[in-house]
Order: C-alpha cells, then structure tokens, then sequence
C-alpha cells in the first residue's frame, strides 16, 4: 500500500486512476488515509478492532467536505473506538431514539397519579389547542424561539395568564424528559424565554379586568345577535350566573330542575380553595330560565347543554366566541371576566358578603362566623334575581355594534 503524509499539498498531487481504486496510508497516524478513485478522494480509517480479526473499513467523507485536519482529527476518534473494541462505523450505529411532543405528554402524564380530573383536561386541552402542529415533531427539535414565538402568539389570542400556564405545562415535560431521556433530550427550549424576558416573565398579576357598565350594552347585544346559538347561550349563562368556563362547558340536561327553578354543578376545585360539596346548586333567575327554557325546545345532540366535538363531548374550546365578539364590538375580554363582571354588578347591589361568596362557590376556609352561616339555594334567589335585572337595566339601552357581521356555524 502506497503512504504519504496526508496534506493538502499533497493530496492535490495524488493522480485519480481512471478506474478502480487506490489507498494511501498516512506517514503519521497509522490506520488513517485517503482512498483515491476516478471521481474523488474519500478520507478513511483501516485499523483492527481490539477483540476480533476484523480490520473496518471506516469512511469518513471526501476531501473538499473535509479538511485533512478535521479527517484527521475524526480519525483520532474512530481508532480510540476500534482500540476499545467498538465498531464506529456509521452504518453500524443503533438507530437513535425519537422521542415526540406527544410522547412526552402522555409519559409526563401517566406519572400524575394526585391531578383532579379538571387539571389533567386542562393540561390537555392547552397540548391539543395551543401546542397541535407539534405534536408530532422530535421533542428535541423545539427550539427557543419557537417557544417564544408562541407565547407570543398565546398572549395575544388566549391572554397573558393562560398563555404563561400553557408554556409551564411545556417547560415541566421538558424538565421530565431531561430526567428520562437524557441520551435523547438535549435541552429544554422554555429556557429560551428566560434569557430574552428574564427571570420574572412567569409571574402572574391578577387580573381585574372585567366588562364595564359603559361597555356592556354594546357587548350583550352583539352575544345576543350572534348567530351562532351555542356560543351566544354560552357566554350569557356566564354572565347570569358567573361560573367559570369549565363548570358552565360540562353542565348537563340533568343538572337543569326547571321546577324548582334551580341547576347543579361540579365546582372546580382552586389552590387553597376547597369547596364544601362536591356538588353545589344554584338558584336560576328569569332570564336564565328563560335562555334554557328556549335552548332546550331547540333540540340537543346529547346530554351536555353545550355539547362539543368529537372527542369531548362537551364543549372544551369556546375561545372562537369570544374572538367573534371581540372582532365585531372591540370589547377585550377573557371569560372570567364575565365572572368578575357578575360579582361586580353584585357587590354594587349591596349583596351581603357571605351571599357573595356563596354565589362564587367560594370556600368560607378558616371563617369561623361563615361556618355557622348556612345559605340555602332559596336564600340566594333574591341576590340571583337582583343581579339578573340590574344586568337587564344596564343593556336597555345598547347602541348599534355597526355594519360588521358576527359569521359562525350555526350551532345548537
């Protein structure tokens, strides 16, 4: 065999054969060299594998792609590999694990054995509405800006708070995955967002937004000319009753007594908020009777008052409702707001506090004095109906939203 100190210099004088193949040995690293054909000249290692009698061939890449001192320097590697009985050659490789998005979630799940069933729907709804293009993508393949991108995009069509929420539900798989995979999860891209907002941009301000008595004329009369039934019931039930989303989402037929004028729920169970009953009922004013009243002559596809897609058969993503509203009146608002704006309209009523609470499902905790106040759905009626008419007195005069169309499906 043929050797020479593999140079640049010298290879340009290396003459290609017009067929076949020649190897030239390096001078200086013994099991390096440079195989020379018609068309190129490919860097190679050629050396035992400590254990066997084999001696690989090991191509590194061709000249022009290569430098001779990187060739020379990923030889060094492949034969500190054949000298420890490890066969480097790269078509000899296992195959490398792909771990996905979607494949982080569901182990990242299965691992949550203490989460309430509303926390783990909220988890994923926030992957399968927020994070569905990625789904299927290698989880190692997010990057930094990609998760700054779409915080971005979150704050601005779900708001600050859910758009936080949704990227730490992101950053915690990926610390899980880190744990778990750490041969085939490098990093995890939520650091990004630190370093551009720094150290902070998790916090969370409570929101005090809610809709105004000089916006709300012009935002009930849009919700009521929306043309899509399902979403204009929807958020009026949160207005008449301030329940947050998911509750109102999973009310169904059955919780509905319209004798009794009445409807029970499963309340969402809040940090440090524990409500004393699983189950809560609640008084309906005439307004929201009357709403139901006509939502069920309507027709229903099943047992859900505000039935969803398939999967869910609740509705599990109204955010739509909310755009088409905003678009057409230029009211911003999220749907909690509707649920400060009720007890906002409350509290001016003068409703008495321990009412209050009891409208918001709120826990009395370590208050004594409302543990020894028991307030039954009828004592909550008259603040119920007090509320619904003031509602009902502050969009009696609501002005024209203008020319533009509120255009939906027309769901029931």
């Amino acid at each position: 065999m043929p050797s020479l100190k593999i140079t640049k210099a010298n290879l340009k004088n290396i003459v290609k054969p017009t067929a076949g193949q020649v190897d030239y040995f390096d001078t200086d690293l013994a099991g390096f060299g440079v195989r020379a054909t018609k068309d190129a000249l490919t860097f190679f290692v050629r050396s035992r594998q400590r254990g066997t009698t084999k001696k690989p061939f090991i191509p590194i890449g061709a000249f022009g792609l290569f430098t001779c001192e990187q060739a020379r320097s990923e030889a060094t590697t492949y034969l500190q590999k054949l000298k420890s009985g490890i066969d480097p050659h790269p078509g000899r490789q296992p195959k490398a694990e792909t771990i996905t998005v979607a494949d982080l979630h569901r182990q990242y799940m299965s691992t949550k054995k203490t989460l309430a069933p509303a926390t783990i729907r909220q988890y994923n709804a926030w992957m399968e509405n927020h994070f569905k293009d990625w789904l299927t993508l290698p989880a190692d393949t997010i990057t930094g800006s990609m998760v700054l991108d779409r915080l971005e995009q979150l704050e601005i069509i779900n708001g600050k708070s859910q758009a936080i929420n949704a990227v730490k539900l992101l950053r915690s798989l990926f610390r899980f995955g880190l744990a778990l995979h750490p041969g085939v999860i490098h990093r995890n891209p939520v650091d990004g967002v630190r370093e551009v907002r720094e150290r902070d941009w998790a916090k969370k301000k409570r929101r005090t937004t809610f809709i105004t008595p000089e916006d709300l004329p012009v935002w009930f009369k849009a919700v009521n000319d929306y043309n899509n039934p399902k979403g204009r019931d929807y958020m009026l039930l949160l207005l008449y009753t301030g329940l947050r989303r998911n509750e109102a989402a999973r009310l169904k037929w059955s919780d509905i007594d319209f004798k009794r004028k009445a409807f029970s729920f499963i309340p969402e169970k809040k940090r440090g908020e524990k409500p004393e009953d699983d189950q809560v009922t609640m008084p309906m004013s005439e307004q929201l009777y009357k709403l139901l009243l006509k939502r069920r002559a309507a027709g229903y596809e099943n047992e859900y008052i505000f039935p969803g897609k398939h999967p869910s058969p609740f509705l599990s993503n109204p955010d739509n409702y909310k755009r088409d509203i905003i678009a057409v009146t230029d009211v911003q608002f999220c749907f909690h707001d509707l649920r400060r704006t009720f007890i906002t309209i409350a509290e001016s009523l003068d409703v008495p506090h321990y009412s209050l609470k009891a409208l918001l499902n709120h826990s009395m905790g370590n208050d004594v004095t409302g543990g020894y106040i028991q307030i039954t759905t009828e004592r909550l009626r008259g603040p119920m109906q007090k509320i619904a008419d003031r509602i009902t007195e502050l969009i009696a005069d609501a002005p024209s939203v203008g020319d533009k169309n509120l255009v939906a499906g027309a769901c029931i």
